[in-house]
This record gives structure tokens, C-alpha cells and sequence, in this order.
């Protein structure tokens, strides 16, 4: 009885943690791939879930235009991804060779992609 108990409560535990983890707001790379991803496709109600306010409106101005050159750039081929605190960079290569650096802020427990003027 003990052992299943035991067992029981480990995979509580090991639910809670995996849960905990998703509602923590992914990570920063998950949401500069979606951001890239709704760019291309010029989805701007995609882009609201990864992206400030602000950054949606800039898209807003350019998105026809930044589609057109995202074709260009191809699939992201590697990523890497620096946190501090409350603020993250990832650096996104793609398949013609290109990087970019996005910036995102945590906001509400989500990493949001955040493209100053």
C-alpha cells in the first residue's frame, strides 16, 4: 500500500511540475519562432499572442513587406536564447545564412517579442 501511495504522489508531483512549466508562458525561442512563423504569413492575430502591443502595430506598417523578404530567409536552422531576469535575446539563423536578434520582455508570465522603433 505504501509503494503505491509513494508512486502516487510522485506523479502529482512530476504533473504539478509540468503543468507549472507550461503556464509559465513557454519560453522566449518558442515565442521568436511563432513570431517569425505569424510574420511570414502575415498573421496578425498570431502575432498578438507572441508580441507586444507595440510591436503588433509596427508589423502593422511593414507586414506585406517583412512577409515578403521572411520568404527569403527560409526556416530557422538553429537558435540561441539568453535570459536575464525579465528580458530575453534570441538570436534566430536561418537557412540562407541570415540572423536575426529578437528582443522579448516577460509580460504577464509570457515572453513576448518587443521591436522598438
Amino acid at each position: 500500500m505504501k509503494k503505491i501511495l509513494k508512486r502516487a504522489l510522485m506523479a502529482i508531483a512530476a504533473a504539478s511540475l509540468v503543468l507549472g512549466m507550461a503556464s509559465c508562458g513557454g519560453s522566449p525561442t518558442a515565442s521568436a519562432k511563432a513570431f517569425m512563423t505569424a510574420v511570414e504569413k502575415g498573421d496578425s492575430k498570431a502575432m498578438e499572442k507572441v508580441a507586444t502591443k507595440d510591436t503588433v502595430m509596427l508589423m502593422g506598417m511593414f507586414g506585406e513587406k517583412a512577409a515578403d523578404s521572411m520568404k527569403e530567409y527560409g526556416k530557422v536552422t538553429k537558435t540561441a536564447e539568453k535570459i536575464d531576469g525579465d528580458k530575453a535575446t534570441v538570436s534566430l539563423t536561418f537557412e540562407n545564412g541570415e540572423t536575426e536578434e529578437l528582443t522579448l520582455i516577460k509580460e504577464k508570465g509570457k515572453w513576448l517579442v518587443n521591436i522598438s522603433k
